[in-house]
Order: C-alpha cells, then sequence, then structure tokens
C-alpha cells in the first residue's frame, strides 16, 4: 500500500512541478504587458491553475506535502506579492 502512495505523490509532485512552469510562463508575460488585453485572462488562468495544483497537493501524503510545497514557495510568494490572491468579487 506504501508504494502505491509514493508512485501517486511523484506523479503529483510532477505534475505540481509541470503547472508551476506553466504559471512562470504566465507570469512572465504578464510582467511583459500588464495593462495589456491579455492580461485579465492570463490572471484567471493562473488563479485557476494555482487552484487545481494546490487541490493536487492537498491529496498528497502529509509525508510529501512539505517537500513540494517548499519548491514552489518562491513562485508562489512572488505570486502573491504581485498579483494578490483575494478575489475581488467574493461578498
Amino acid at each position: 500500500m506504501t508504494k502505491s502512495y509514493e508512485t501517486s505523490d511523484r506523479l503529483r509532485a510532477r505534475l505540481v512541478g509541470n503547472n508551476v512552469v506553466h504559471i512562470e510562463e504566465h507570469l512572465e508575460a504578464m510582467q511583459r504587458d500588464p495593462h495589456g488585453l491579455e492580461f485579465d485572462p492570463w490572471k484567471r488562468e493562473v488563479d485557476d491553475i494555482w487552484k487545481r495544483t494546490f487541490e493536487c497537493i492537498n491529496s498528497m501524503s502529509e509525508k510529501s506535502q512539505p517537500v513540494v510545497l517548499q519548491s514552489i514557495k518562491e513562485t508562489w510568494v512572488s505570486y502573491i506579492t504581485h498579483y494578490g490572491v483575494i478575489d475581488q468579487n467574493i461578498s
């Protein structure tokens, strides 16, 4: 049973890594054109990718979560520092 958890955590960690690469590509584009027409769609897409990323991390074992969270920390902190994560439409 432990081996299947390790395998699924490795797959999830790889998915998280791929998501972060995708996010970083979007962030570069957003930084180049912060007032462009594509900014809002990029922001929404990045928010959605982060949501899926954290859902994936949440489904990992408690042992794997800290390692994966540490691996995304720099990108996450940069993102929340520059773009915020609070949805202005929430009442």
